[in-house]
């Protein structure tokens, strides 16, 4: 048969097929990012684990959900709408913000009546996050088709190396029926590793290496003053005389105090209204903390590196010599840089007190943590005259728990 009358068959039994559109909504930032990267990926996928009869025509949107609701069922309740008016037959819905059921990281809602799901990326940690966001989309389509009524804490239950990857890499999982509200099925993960994952897929979700970039006061900052610190006779002196582990010493407390310094020049450490918000502060402080650290620690090594640079090409070994006593080696260059570059990350700090605090927290936060920190912030200015109403909705915009 000629490859054009190949092609024409395929394409008859093509049309033969039933065809299920599947919606993916997601939050703006990591979830778009991630949405986009599972479009082209799904389709080959339900169709080797839920059904190869069908056409999985897979579309993405970027919409907000969460900028206006917080709640879990309120969020089910637009996405539904969304779907219906898209025309889908299957919506689900990626965000970045993080919900507790309890004391319990969430990682998905199924709602089968309406055939709508919702995943929150933070609970499934910050490694391989794209693979396991994938193979769960596949289970909850799956599920949500009726083709498996097994949720994802029952690895027997899924079909082939997708139940064996699931197992494995989203560790211990249990479903949860609904006793009342709009999901008929919540997944959720252990309270001990579950909600160490969950930190650090809000930390992986914030993206830290992009800090970088983001201050770009801070950034020139650091790599003038290590600039002129390369140049600094004293300093040859000192590099190659204080040894590793005070150099070591210098570099960590650096990194510490700049960390401090942009925390509190531009108010990112948040307090508890009371004891109930005590944990949720706790995890979004701790996220903060080790977010800006990551993203400190790069801008480190990105000027260590072009300080390093800067000196192997600019110091005459020469005059390198005449003030060492000997022939410079690589070792000086080394320790040379690595002093430079810690000193100037203390001016560093002082040079991101002058970006505004909406670069700040644009650098160093996703779109959904920047949206609920700036909702806080509106709420401490406005002295918490709210009405109770109010408070509730901002205690469920911190972590939105529902049991």
């Amino acid at each position: 048969m000629s490859e054009h009358g190949r092609h024409g068959t395929a394409t008859m039994e093509a049309a033969d097929r039933d065809t299920t559109v599947i919606g993916l909504l997601a939050d703006p930032d990591t979830p778009t990012e991630v949405a986009t990267k599972l479009a082209d990926q799904l389709s080959p996928l339900l169709n080797d684990y839920v059904d190869g009869e069908v056409v999985w025509d897979v579309r993405t949107m970027t919409h907000p959900v969460t900028a206006s609701v917080q709640d879990p069922e309120e969020v089910l309740d637009v996405v539904a709408d969304q779907a219906a008016e898209a025309g889908w037959d299957m919506g689900v819905y990626l965000t970045d913000l993080p919900i507790q059921h309890g004391s319990r990281p969430v990682l998905a809602d199924i709602d089968h009546d309406r055939s709508v799901a919702g995943l929150s990326l933070p609970g499934f940690g910050a490694f391989r996050q794209h693979e396991k966001v994938r193979n769960a989309v596949v289970r909850l389509v799956a599920d949500l088709a009726g083709v498996a009524d097994a949720g994802l804490d029952q690895e027997e239950h899924h079909p082939g190396r997708l139940g064996r990857a699931l197992g494995r890499r989203l560790g211990r999982i249990r479903a949860v029926e609904a006793d009342e509200g709009r999901h008929t099925r919540r997944y959720v993960a252990s309270r001990g590793f579950g909600r160490l994952r969950l930190l650090l897929g809000m930390v992986r979700t914030n993206e830290p290496w992009k800090l970088v970039l983001g201050m770009r006061t801070a950034l020139a900052a650091v790599i003038g003053t290590s600039a002129y610190l390369t140049i600094n006779t004293t300093m040859w002196l000192l590099a190659t005389r204080l040894g590793a582990p005070k150099l070591t010493l210098t570099m960590v407390v650096a990194v510490a105090l700049m960390v401090a310094w942009i925390i509190g020049a531009h108010h990112l450490w948040e307090r508890a209204d009371d004891d109930e918000d005590r944990e949720e502060v706790w995890l979004f402080n701790v996220s903060t903390v080790l977010t800006l650290s990551i993203g400190v620690l790069v801008m480190t090594a990105a000027v260590y590196v072009l300080t390093l640079v800067a000196s192997v090409f600019f110091l005459e070994p020469s005059v390198f010599a005449q003030y060492l006593g000997r022939p410079p080696t690589w070792s000086d260059h080394l320790l040379l840089s690595w002093l430079a570059t810690g000193l100037a990350t203390v001016a560093g700090a002082l040079g991101s007190g002058l970006d505004s605090e909406e670069a700040v927290r644009r650098a160093a936060y996703g779109y959904r943590e920047r949206q609920r920190r700036d909702e806080v912030t509106e709420d401490q200015d406005g002295g918490g005259n709210g009405d109770d109403g109010n408070d509730d909705g901002d205690r469920k915009d911190r972590s939105p728990s529902s049991s």
